[in-house]
């Protein structure tokens, strides 16, 4: 068998069968057409309006800092800022400020002259709290954890800030609220102050 000679030849055996061409309708055709029914039934509107109502919500009331809780005694806690530099740091000149391995304190270069006031504006014994409140800089901000902007604001006649993801609660290792920060020295004194127990 191994010494047979093999020759290979292909043949146009012809057509068999019918053959279509192909009629898939292309990805963009299909959103084109959906996005048109939905149009013309009106859904599409009603689709963009509740998007549109969503993104205001989340606007005007972000998602609350978890973990914040008020309580019926002050406490006083410390932020040290210091940190150790994990490289050369230079200006746009090349001159170098800080060396790697260096402790800097930023409040030796640059002072907190503002009070940062943190609470929730959902809890009206803390909005009361903070129209009371006479800061210690001759500028303040009002920082909330839980509430709707634009609520606070009025309540408050100030501009309002909202801690997103809990970024400066957890760095300051606020625990309670409302919470007042200061500079105190080289340090930040963090400050929260006792509620009535609601009833």
């Amino acid at each position: 068998m191994a010494c047979l000679p093999l020759s290979l030849q292909a043949k146009d055996l012809g057509t068999y069968g019918d053959l279509w061409p192909v009629a898939e309708q292309s990805f963009l055709s299909l959103i084109k057409d959906r996005l048109g029914g939905l149009e013309k039934s009106g859904k599409l509107a009603e689709l963009q309006q509740q998007f549109k109502d969503r993104v205001v919500e989340h606007t005007l009331r972000p998602t609350p800092v978890d973990g914040l809780r008020t309580d019926t005694v002050n406490h006083t806690g410390w932020y040290d800022p210091t940190f150790v530099v994990a490289q050369d740091l230079a200006d746009q000149r090349g001159t170098v400020f800080a060396r790697k391995g260096e402790s800097i304190n930023p409040l030796s270069r640059v002072p907190m002259t503002t009070t940062l006031y943190f609470l929730d504006a959902d809890d009206p014994r803390q909005v009361t709290w903070m129209k009371a409140q006479k800061p210690p800089t001759l500028t303040w901000k009002v920082i909330l954890v839980k509430g709707n902007i634009r609520e606070a604001s009025d309540a408050l006649s100030a501009r309002i800030y909202f801690d997103q993801n809990g970024h400066l609660t957890r760095q300051l290792g606020i625990e309670y609220i409302p919470a007042r920060v200061v500079q105190d020295g080289l340090k930040l004194r963090i400050d929260s102050f006792a509620m009535e127990a609601s009833e």
